[in-house]
């Protein structure tokens, strides 16, 4: 997965707050992040897509953030691609359907109707009859999703990007049980609210703040995401929007 060699005293470097250490990973994953997106969002737009790479390099960063070099044999790619695939189409399912309900959910329906060939009613079996009652989906909730979901990307397209090969969008879907937040990053309010709004909204209120990583100046948040200074307090905003519709939904006060 590395074309530029990310070595453990580079992602130590990058943790330490070397912003050039950080670009260089960035830049090394840059390749992989653009054919994750193209895989996950192959009919987006390019605002769409750019925004969906900022999505991708904004997870990765986070990854570098909370790789332990020394407990972990596993390469900070394998530690971050899952989350990345994950997190990237989360955020397209929420740009292309006007979901009120967790995207998770849709993801977890677009994938049953993969594993079914498109079978509604064997999709259905496999969402509504789930072993675990937080994830076991009622008929209402199946069907309005159904309707949300008409007119995205075709499970059977091919997915883009020119190393997927034969893989369709529905192989490009991610696995909606896979869970990246830990229960000890829930235990604050704060934390819990920025895993549910979007990555890079995130990190640019995690950078500013100093939540799970040093504190950053807008400019060295914005080198690290490659984006301009105007655009990370542009997210940043959006992110305490966002978070307060959370804590809404939730019946928290923020």
């Amino acid at each position: 997965m590395d074309r530029t060699q990310v070595t453990d005293t580079l992602i130590t470097a990058a943790q330490g707050g070397d912003r050039d250490a950080m670009w260089q990973i960035v830049s090394a994953y840059e390749g992989v992040l653009v054919s994750t997106v193209r895989a996950v969002a192959s009919t987006a737009t390019p605002d769409q897509f750019d925004d969906l790479l900022q999505e991708a390099r904004a997870i990765l960063i986070q990854h570098v953030h909370a790789f332990e070099v020394k407990t972990t044999s596993a390469q900070l790619s394998t530690f971050a691609h899952r989350a990345v695939r994950r997190g990237v189409a989360t955020e397209w399912v929420k740009m292309t359907t006007g979901l009120t309900i967790e995207p998770s959910a849709a993801l977890a329906v677009r994938r049953a109707l993969h594993q079914t060939e498109g079978d509604v009613e064997g999709a259905w079996m496999i969402v509504g009859s789930d072993h675990d009652p937080r994830r076991r989906m009622s008929r209402e909730t199946f069907v309005a999703i159904l309707e949300a979901l008409e007119g995205t990307d075709s499970l059977d397209a091919p997915a883009g990007g020119d190393e997927d090969g034969g893989v369709t969008v529905g192989d490009a879907l991610p696995d909606p049980e896979g869970d990246f937040t830990t229960d000890a990053q829930r235990r604050t309010l704060a934390r819990f609210l920025l895993g549910q709004i979007a990555n890079r909204q995130a990190f640019a209120l995690r950078a500013f703040y100093g939540i799970g990583m040093s504190q950053m100046a807008d400019q060295e948040a914005a080198l690290d995401m490659g984006v301009s200074t105007i655009r990370v307090r542009t997210l940043r905003a959006d992110g305490i929007k966002s978070a307060r519709r959370v804590a809404n939904v939730h019946g928290i006060a923020a």
